[in-house]
């Protein structure tokens, strides 16, 4: 029997995992059997249980697979240079985030509340889950550490809880956009530009040195 290329195999696992996350949009991913996602993929019993023995290993997959394909598609806005300003930053994110998630036939962000909910009681997803939550907000931590050296972020700044407040507030963009569905990046982006405290005279004329100095470094000399 002839072997089957990694191409083809990275296609078929793809095309079980759209499966798995249409029934789990569906029905949710307790009454969603293995039945129900080898019925939709199309695929034979055997071809399927081939790659994913359980359900609890799809679940596993699916919740890797997203985390890993949106921490790609993330980690361009993270290593910018210069950084984007925080609503700035934010709106980058979560609209990128949006991109990713919304799907023909199922939309990630809703599919993960429902893996927030199961990562309660599976102690393997939970951990698989924190690790990557831990890991982006540690990169958040760089961001902020950033914006403090450019004077973007009050010096007396806390760097661990700005990140955590950051991390809050894209997760709660995936909620909000989930269940309340009337919520976009430029909204959050608007938001915390009206958070923002208005600038004294000084911290202006601060801001207008700071905009010159990166104009004098991006405009080489003739």
């Amino acid at each position: 029997m002839p072997k089957i290329s990694d191409e083809k195999r990275a296609a078929r696992r793809a095309q079980i995992l759209a499966a798995a996350w249409t029934c789990f949009q569906k029905e949710g991913l307790h009454a969603t059997t293995m039945d129900d996602i080898i019925r939709t993929s199309g695929l034979s019993a055997g071809a399927v249980y081939s790659y994913y023995a359980s359900k609890d290993e799809l679940i596993l997959a699916a919740v890797t697979s997203s985390l890993s394909g949106l921490s790609a598609l993330v980690e361009p806005i993270l290593k910018a240079e210069p950084l984007p300003a925080p609503d700035q930053f934010v709106w980058q994110v979560t609209a990128t985030i949006a991109g990713f998630t919304a799907r023909g036939g199922y939309d990630l962000k809703r599919i993960a509340l429902l893996g927030w909910s199961e990562a309660q009681r599976n102690e393997r997803l939970r951990a698989t889950m924190r690790g990557f939550y831990l890991a982006f907000r540690s990169r958040l931590e760089e961001v902020v550490e950033a914006w403090k050296r450019s004077g973007v972020v009050e010096e007396a700044a806390s760097v661990q809880d700005t990140a955590k407040a950051l991390l809050s507030i894209i997760l709660g963009f995936v909620v909000q956009a989930a269940i309340l569905g009337d919520v976009d990046a430029g909204a959050l982006a608007n938001g915390l530009t009206g958070l923002r405290t208005p600038d004294t005279p000084a911290q202006k004329s601060a801001q207008a040195l700071r905009r010159q100095s990166t104009l004098k470094r991006a405009v080489p000399e003739l």
